[in-house]
């Protein structure tokens, strides 16, 4: 092989490990924007329905497509309480028997379910830590 063609198999190669590693940035940044959402959002559910209602939203969050963000928002189905009502209980049923899942989006939602808890966890650590620096590095005053 010529010095050419080694060279441009050089530049091929750092260009494919350049866009694998955008890609993977690019995916982490908006797994993390899901996950600060998902946070966000089950704060305002009760804690008994929290885990079926994260799945719930990972489902929908996979689930999305072009067709569903081109409707009218009136139409969206997660607007209806009664459509959440029936998806919850489903997702309910869903979460005592993961093993009879065949659906390959509820797979993976139950995939970010399990990954979501992780960061939940996690994140909820970070913030403790936080509040334990920021009380500790404060100067208290004895009178």
């Amino acid at each position: 092989m010529s010095t050419t063609s080694m060279i441009i198999i050089g530049v091929i190669l750092v260009l494919a490990i350049g866009g694998a590693f955008a890609l993977y940035q690019y995916q982490k940044k908006n797994l993390e924007k899901l996950f600060t959402q998902v946070y966000e959002t089950s704060k305002q559910v009760p804690k008994q329905k929290k885990n079926s209602f994260q799945l719930l939203m990972f489902k929908e969050a996979m689930s999305a497509s072009l067709k569903k963000s081109k409707k009218a928002p009136s139409s969206n189905p997660l607007n209806n309480p009664k459509y959440i009502e029936i998806q919850m209980m489903h997702m309910s049923r869903i979460l005592k028997d993961t093993s009879s899942v065949k659906d390959k989006k509820v797979k993976r939602a139950l995939r970010l379910l399990k990954d979501y808890q992780a960061w939940e966890t996690a994140q909820n650590a970070k913030n403790k830590q936080a509040s334990q620096s920021k009380s500790s590095s404060k100067p208290q005053k004895n009178n």
